[in-house]
C-alpha cells in the first residue's frame, strides 16, 4: 500500500508506517524543459541502460528492483531483491505490453504481473476433488487460479477477466471462462454457468456464478473479428439459461432481490454471524450486495447479447428486470446515515440491512452504475482504509483468524481504485495504488491477500501469483492510470493519474507509455504526456488526444478502422488538475484500537415473551462490557430503537409498539461501540409464534404420504431416509391452518454432506394445493443445504403462501427440473462425490407452516 514521496525516501502513514522511495539511477532520459513531446514508443526512455533501479521501503521491509539487461526491442530483464521475500528474476516478453513510466519500480511490477500470469498458463488442470486428482484437459489452454489453486474457479477467473488480464491473451481468457460452462448430464442441453463447490453444497446457498457474465462481456470487447461472434453466441445461450433459471430459484419477487451468499466472501465464519456457521440455510435466504449487483450485470449482458442476436423481446425483458433490480438494490442496501451500502440483509426472519460494509460490493455498485452519482462519491470517499489498504469487509470480527477478516485483497483494492477513478477521488485512488505497489514489491509476487494487522502474509491461506491479484496489478496500470476501457464501440481512453501519485511514483518523468497493447488484433502504443506541474493534489485532466498525429476530440472511441496497419500511436496530453477537484486522502484507521477496528461480539436473543400486548426481549451481550456498548433493536426487518443503553450483562428490553395479536414479530439486536460507530453482526432472530407456539403447524414423518425413500426412526423421530433420488419421489403433508394469513413453510431435513463445500445441496419443489379444489396456491424451489451429518436436522429455506383458516391444504415436496443442484451438470461428473450421477437425496423429518401475519378475509 505504499509509495514514494517527492524528494523524501520515507513518509509517515497512519501509525508510524514508513512508505516508499522510487530511485531513478544513472542514465535516465529526462527531456529538457520545453522539448517537444515524443511520439509514443520513441526515444531512449523506452530502453534505458541496464543498471537503473527503483526502491520501495516501509517499516515492514524494503525491495529494490533493478534492470539487469536490455535486449532486442528494448525488452528488459529485471531482478527484484526483497528483504521479505528474497530474490526473483523475470523478463519482459515481446507478446505482452510493456510499461515505461519513468519509474523502474512501477515498470518492473507491471512486467512481474505478466510473468506471474504466464506462470499460471496451462493446458491441463488439477484438483484433488476432480477426476481423482488426475489432469483434466482445458482445450486451447487456460489460466489456473494461482500457485496453490491449480483448477479454474468461476468467480476468480471472471473477476480476473474483468480486471486487467484479458488484454494479455483474450483467447486464453475465453477458453478459461468457457471451461466453466456445462450442459446437463442427462443430455437435455441447458448450458449454464457452474457454481463452484461451496457453502452447504453450493447452489443455491451460493449464487454468484452470474459473475461469469461480467468476465464474458469484457472478453467480447477485446476479441478480434472471427473470434468474437462464436463466443457471443455461446455466451448468450449460457447467460440466458442461467438468469432464467436463477429467476425461478433464487429471486424473491417480494423484495425484488436475489438470495445467496456474498460473492467471494464465502467462508461463513469470516463474514457472517457465528450462528450461521452450521445452519447454512440462513445464508441461502440472505441477500448480499455484491451478488445482487452481479445479477444486475448478468441481466444487462443478457439484454445486450439478446439485442445483438435480434431478439428484441428478450432484450426488453432483461433490461426491465435489470432496471427494477437497480431500484431494489438502492432501496434495500443504501444506508444514508452512514453514506455506505450495507454488506447484506442477514436472513429471511431479519431482512434488515446490516450496518457493515463490503469493499467489493461497494466498488461493483459504483462501477456498474447501480449507485447514484451521489451515493458513489460518498461510498468511495468514506470506505474505511487501513495503513496497508482497504479491508475487504468492515468492521472486522473478533476471534476470527485473518483471511477475509483482517485482510486486504489486492484484486478488491484494484476494484476500489477503479471506483475512485470513476468518482474523481484522487486521494482514495492514490492510497489504493500504494497498497498494490507495496504488496507486489515486498512479497515478490502478487499474493492472494495481506494481513492488515501487520502488513504481512500470514493468513489462513495465501497463494503466490493469485490470478485475480495479478489482474489487479494490471488493472491499476491499464484501467485506472491509463484509463483503458474496451467497449463494443471501440477503445475508450480516460486516464486517471493523481498528482500525488505522479510526484511519488513517477517523479522526474514527463511521460508514461504503454507499448504493444493488443486490441482486437491491432497493436497500439499509448502515451500520457505529463504537464510541467507542481500540483500535489487532484488528478490531471485530458487536454488533447492524438492518434497517429491527428487530433481527436477527448472521449472519442478508437475503433479498429481508425487504427489501420502497423503500430498505432495514441498520445494523450494531460493538463494540471482543475482547481478545487482534489479529494483528501482518508485517514487510515488505527488497527491497534479494538473499538476502531472491530465490531462488538454478536449478541444473542435469549427469549421473546408477550404479556398484555407488550413484548419483552431477553438478551445476552457476550464478553462486552455494558458501559462500552449501546444496542439497536430490530423488528421484522426495521430498526425500532437505536443507541439504547445496555443495562447489565443480561439486559431486557420491552417493545410497546408491537402488534402481537396480528403479527408474529421477529426480533434481532445489534451492539455498537459509540467510540467508533462500529456495529456487531445481528443476533440470531427469534420470533413470537403465539402464546403456546400455537401459530406453528407441524406435520412429522409419521403422517407423511410418501413415494420413495424408506421409513425409519431415530433420535429426532420418524423420517424418510434417502428420499428424493427417484424421478417420481414425493412427500405430501396435509395441514389445516387455524387462521387466515401469510405463512412461511419449510421442511426439516438432514443432508449429510459437509457444510463448507460440495455441489449437491438438497433441492426440491414445494407446492401448496387447496385440498378441496386442487388449486395450486403457491410453489417455490426450496433448498435443504448440507447439514454436516445424517444425524443433524435443520430447517430448509422458506416458501411463502397465503392460506385460509379452516381450509385443508396439501403441501407436496417433489422433483422438478428447476430444483437441481450443480451435480446435475456434466462438469461435476468428475467431482469425487457425484461421479456416479446427480445427488439430491435428503432425510426428511417434518414439514412446518408458521403464521407470520394475520390477514382479514
Amino acid at each position: 500500500m505504499l509509495r514514494m514521496r517527492r524528494r523524501r525516501t520515507t513518509e509517515l502513514i497512519g501509525r508510524g508506517l514508513v512508505a516508499v522511495a522510487v530511485v531513478a539511477a544513472s542514465g535516465a532520459a529526462v527531456p529538457a524543459a520545453g522539448a517537444p513531446a515524443r511520439a509514443a514508443g520513441q526515444g531512449p526512455a523506452r530502453c534505458g541502460p541496464a543498471g537503473e533501479s527503483g526502491r520501495f521501503a516501509d517499516g515492514t521491509g524494503s525491495a529494490t528492483l533493478t534492470v539487469t539487461h536490455v535486449g532486442n526491442g528494448c525488452l528488459r530483464t529485471y531482478k527484484l531483491v526483497s528483504s521479505v521475500a528474497g530474490e526473483r528474476t523475470f523478463r519482459e516478453s515481446a507478446d505482452r505490453p510493456t510499461l515505461r513510466s519513468g519509474s523502474v519500480l512501477l515498470d518492473g511490477l507491471y512486467a512481474m504481473a505478466h510473468d506471474d500470469a504466464r506462470r499460471n498458463e496451462t493446458d491441463q488442470l488439477t484438483d484433488d476433488a476432480y477426476n481423482d486428482g488426475e489432469p483434466v484437459p482445458c482445450p486451447g489452454g487456460c489460466y489456473i487460479t494461482g500457485k496453490s489453486w491449480t483448477y479454474v474457479w468461476t468467480r476468480d477467473v471472471s473477476y480476473s477477466a474483468d480486471l486487467g488480464l484479458t488484454p494479455a491473451d483474450p483467447e486464453r481468457m475465453r477458453n478459461t471462462l468457457a471451461f466453466k460452462l456445462s450442459d446437463r448430464r442427462d443430455g437435455s442441453g441447458d448450458t449454464q454457468v457452474i457454481q463452484d463447490t461451496g457453502t452447504g453444497g453450493s447452489y443455491p446457498s451460493s449464487s454468484d456464478r452470474v459473475v461469469w457474465a461480467m468476465g464474458a462481456s469484457e472478453i467480447l470487447d477485446w476479441l478480434p473479428d472471427g473470434e468474437r461472434e462464436p463466443f457471443a453466441r455461446r455466451a448468450y445461450d449460457a447467460i440466458r439459461n442461467t438468469v432464467e433459471h436463477d429467476r425461478k430459484v433464487v429471486y424473491d419477487p417480494r423484495q425484488g432481490l436475489y438470495k445467496g451468499e456474498h460473492s467471494f466472501l464465502d467462508w461463513r465464519e469470516q463474514s457472517y454471524p457465528d450462528w450461521t456457521k452450521d445452519d447454512v440455510a440462513t445464508i441461502a435466504t440472505s441477500r448480499s450486495l455484491s451478488t445482487n449487483v452481479l445479477h444486475r450485470v448478468a441481466l444487462d449482458t443478457a439484454a445486450r447479447l439478446a439485442a445483438d442476436a435480434g431478439d428484441e423481446a428478450a432484450a426488453a425483458k432483461y433490461r426491465g428486470w435489470a432496471t427494477r433490480l437497480t431500484t431494489a438494490i438502492r432501496r434495500a442496501f443504501w444506508l444514508p446515515g452512514q453514506g455506505q451500502f450495507a454488506q447484506m440483509l442477514t436472513t429471511e426472519l431479519d431482512p434488515s440491512p446490516a450496518r457493515r460494509y463490503d469493499a467489493l460490493g461497494t466498488s461493483l455498485a459504483v462501477l456498474t452504475g447501480v449507485a447514484t452519482p451521489r451515493q458513489a462519491r460518498q461510498a468511495v470517499a468514506g470506505y474505511p482504509q487501513t495503513p496497508y489498504g482497504p479491508s475487504v469487509l468492515w468492521p472486522q470480527q473478533q476471534g476470527v483468524p485473518a483471511y477475509h477478516n483482517n485482510a486486504v485483497w489486492p484484486f478488491v483494492t484494484a476494484y476500489l481504485m477503479r471506483a475512485a477513478a470513476k468518482t474523481g477521488n484522487d486521494g482514495v485512488a492514490t492510497l489504493q495504488a500504494r497498497s498494490l505497489i507495496r504488496g507486489a514489491a515486498l512479497f515478490g509476487t502478487n499474493k492472494e491477500n495481506i494481513n492488515l494487522l501487520d502488513g504481512g502474509t500470514k493468513t489462513e491461506i495465501n497463494s503466490d501469483r493469485q490470478l485475480w491479484s495479478v489482474a489487479g496489478m494490471l488493472s491499476m496500470v491499464q484501467q485506472s492510470l491509463f484509463g483503458i476501457d474496451a467497449r463494443r464501440d471501440g477503445l475508450h481512453i480516460k486516464p486517471f493519474l493523481p498528482a500525488r501519485l505522479r510526484h511519488t511514483s513517477l517523479r522526474g518523468s514527463d511521460r508514461a507509455a504503454l507499448h504493444h497493447l493488443n486490441y482486437r488484433g491491432h497493436t497500439v502504443d499509448i502515451a500520457l504526456d505529463l504537464p510541467k506541474d507542481t500540483a500535489e493534489r487532484g488528478a490531471y485532466r485530458v487536454t488533447s488526444l492524438r492518434l497517429n498525429g491527428e487530433r481527436l476530440p477527448a472521449g472519442t472511441p478508437i475503433t479498429e478502422e481508425m487504427l489501420g496497419e502497423g503500430t498505432a500511436k495514441l498520445v494523450i496530453e494531460l493538463g494540471p488538475p482543475r482547481p478545487g477537484s482534489a479529494s483528501p486522502a482518508p485517514k487510515p484507521v488505527d488497527v491497534s484500537s479494538k473499538e476502531a477496528l472491530y465490531g462488538p461480539d454478536t449478541p444473542t436473543m435469549r427469549g421473546v415473551t408477550t404479556t398484555g400486548g407488550r413484548t419483552r426481549l431477553s438478551l445476552g451481550i457476550g464478553d462486552e462490557k455494558p458501559s462500552k456498548v449501546t444496542m439497536d433493536v430490530l423488528r421484522d426487518g426495521r430498526v425500532i430503537a437505536e443507541n439504547q443503553r445496555v443495562s447489565g450483562a443480561d439486559p431486557v428490553w420491552t417493545d410497546r409498539t408491537a402488534h402481537p395479536e396480528k403479527v408474529s414479530h421477529c426480533y434481532s439486536v445489534r451492539l455498537r461501540y459509540p467510540s467508533s460507530g462500529n456495529t456487531s453482526q445481528h443476533a440470531k432472530p427469534r420470533c413470537s409464534w403465539g402464546p403456546r407456539h400455537d401459530r406453528v403447524t407441524k406435520v412429522t414423518g409419521e403422517d407423511f404420504e410418501v413415494t420413495g425413500g424408506h421409513r425409519t426412526s431415530g433420535e429426532h423421530g420418524v423420517y424418510y431416509a434417502d428420499w428424493g433420488t427417484g424421478a417420481k419421489d414425493s412427500i405430501t403433508a396435509r395441514i389445516r391452518p387455524r387462521s387466515d394469513g401469510e405463512y412461511l413453510i419449510q421442511a426439516d431435513a438432514a443432508v449429510g454432506g459437509p457444510v463448507n463445500t460440495g455441489v449437491s445441496s438438497g433441492m426440491k419443489m414445494l407446492r401448496v394445493y387447496d385440498d378441496t379444489t386442487n388449486r395450486l396456491v403457491a410453489q417455490k424451489v426450496i433448498a435443504m443445504p448440507n447439514t454436516g451429518s445424517w444425524t443433524t436436522v435443520r430447517g430448509s429455506t422458506y416458501a411463502s403462501a397465503r392460506l385460509t383458516g379452516g381450509r385443508a391444504y396439501r403441501v407436496v415436496l417433489a422433483q422438478d427440473p428447476r430444483a437441481v443442484n450443480m451435480s446435475y451438470f456434466s462438469d461435476n461428473a468428475l467431482y469425487r462425490d457425484t461421479r456416479g450421477g446427480p445427488s439430491n437425496n435428503s432425510d426428511v423429518y417434518a414439514i412446518t407452516a408458521r403464521l407470520k401475519r394475520h390477514t382479514a378475509r
